[in-house]
């Protein structure tokens, strides 16, 4: 799911204007005009594009149906060119929502049909009425405004040749599962040994999930590479705004209802611990940073697009700069185009935080567990316009039944564009690269988080806290217990304000 900035909220003014481009356009239409395609698609992902097109240009070869494509650059938010392709003569026929907080303002604007009302479409009502329940887009009750892309999972990218060469290739396996169950002190004691191990090696001891571990003695030429621990997109609040501060909110929330505004208060009280322990991680994670060239180090060289941004930093960790990566399985295709080899190498490790029991209030969860777990979620919905021509609205039912239950569609999806189907079953499902079977492999063991960063005022994680995080503590060398508060205050205090608004 890459970069997600949040888009300002569309005020009715607004919508009017958008709704009367979109019935002129729909007029024009209905006339005959044609327009070079039958059907629109805006596409969200941006990582995916060439795929897309690709498999845009399979359907049409087999059926004759012209789609026109359009993708957004990879890293790149999606809000502000969305807007202005549903606000052009040609709007989208199918468009991306994310999340259960994007769906309002495109349905009070009429731009989302109920897909579960569809029943002249006897193939596409069978795949709205097959989405599983929680994977909804619904405002409640039989409603559905969207089709799942599929699932994504993050934490932190390992690659375990490296992990192997540092530990030996009987350990490797075990050292594996061990950072996926160590607990935190475990982590930040084997994050602190590899850094004095990268300056000077020797066969150095680190305990994961109450097994002891030895690193070798001496660099290889795969080790021999690495500067730092962590690679880190210093420039992208994203990064650390929705998906780092998302299992911190973890701790506290049980629904995505929950977390959207108006929060109880009670809800946001509880976050100042889970915020603290969020600050304690990222400050750990920033202060074993791997550069292009050697150890890299906060200040406003990581806040640097031009050095730390999105491309910058796979690039950093596919040279073997550093040993982890915090992204999702989204940047398999990134990684792969710069080291292919190394993509199918790849797996999982949770995001740790130091959480004690008292900081969790969301039911059944644990610290074992957070430390154990990733999470997974639906990052974007296939919406169809409702300002469309029947015409139009009828292909876009049509394509997307193509794409998500024909051979054809589904090897786009799983081979090329490197997704995991929302249906898969991951007791039987195979996907063809290292990190979606990670993923399913969280899934099937029942390790996983969910993704509250998409339900929380849309705002807040990326424009209001994550930027916060990169303009006042990101350029700061040394943080101290009093930044961890300044930093659990801030958040608390900003989602507090956005529901006093609300």
């Amino acid at each position: 799911m890459k970069k997600m900035k949040k888009m300002k909220f569309l005020g009715p003014a607004v919508f009017a204007a958008l709704a009367l481009a979109c019935a002129a356009c729909s007029k024009g239409a209905a006339k005959g005009a044609d327009k070079g395609y039958d059907v629109y698609v805006f596409n969200a992902k941006g990582e995916n594009a060439a795929q897309f097109e690709a498999m845009a240009k399979a359907y049409q070869s087999e059926t004759g149906v012209r789609v026109k494509t359009f993708s957004i650059g990879a890293g790149a938010e999606q809000e502000g060119p969305l807007t202005t392709e549903m606000n052009s003569a040609s709007p989208p026929t199918i468009y991306s929502i994310q999340g259960i907080k994007r769906l309002a303002q495109w349905y009070e604007g009429g731009y989302v049909v109920d897909l579960g009302a569809v029943t002249d479409h006897p193939a596409f009502a069978r795949l709205v009425g097959e989405i599983p329940q929680e994977m909804r887009l619904s405002s409640g009750g039989n409603t559905s405004y969207g089709i799942p892309y599929n699932i994504e999972g993050y934490g932190y990218i390992v690659d375990t040749r490296m992990l192997q060469d540092l530990f030996g290739a009987e350990a490797r396996d075990r050292v594996l599962a061990g950072l996926q169950a160590a607990s935190y002190a475990e982590w930040e004691s084997f994050v602190k040994t590899l850094d004095q191990w990268i300056k000077t090696p020797e066969p150095l001891s680190v305990t994961l999930d109450g097994a002891a571990y030895t690193f070798a003695g001496t660099k290889t030429d795969m080790t021999s590479r690495l500067n730092g621990v962590f690679a880190v997109m210093g420039s992208e609040p994203w990064t650390y705004g929705d998906h780092f501060v998302n299992i911190a909110l973890n701790a506290v929330f049980d629904t995505l209802n929950e977390a959207l505004a108006p929060i109880a208060d009670a809800k946001l009280q509880a976050l100042r611990g889970p915020f603290v322990s969020y600050a304690k991680a990222l400050d750990l994670k920033t202060s074993y940073l791997a550069g292009k060239s050697g150890p890299a180090h906060r200040g406003q060289d990581l806040v640097s697009p031009a050095n730390f941004g999105y491309e910058q930093t796979v690039q950093i960790f596919a040279d073997g700069k550093a040993l982890f990566l915090k992204q999702g399985n989204w940047a398999y295709n990134n990684i792969a185009a710069v080291n292919s080899a190394l993509a199918e190498r790849l797996w999982f490790v949770p995001v740790k935080m130091p959480f004690t029991q008292s900081d969790l209030s969301a039911a059944g969860i644990t610290v074992d567990r957070m430390n154990r777990s990733i999470p997974v979620f639906v990052p974007n919905y296939y919406a169809v316009n409702a300002m469309a021509t029947d015409a139009e609205k009828k292909a876009a039912y049509d394509f997307l039944v193509w794409m998500n239950t024909s051979e054809n569609g589904q090897r786009y999806i799983v081979e090329e564009m490197a997704f995991i189907p929302y249906n898969a079953d991951p007791a039987k499902t195979v996907v063809p690269n290292r990190l979606g079977n990670s993923i399913l492999s969280y899934v099937k063991s029942g390790n996983t988080l969910q993704g509250f960063f998409q339900a929380v005022p849309q705002v807040w994680p990326t424009d209001i806290f994550g930027v916060h995080i990169r303009e006042q503590f990101l350029v700061k060398p040394l943080w101290d217990e009093s930044d961890y508060v300044k930093i659990a205050d801030y958040g608390v205090s900003e989602l507090q304000k956005l529901n006093s608004a609300k």
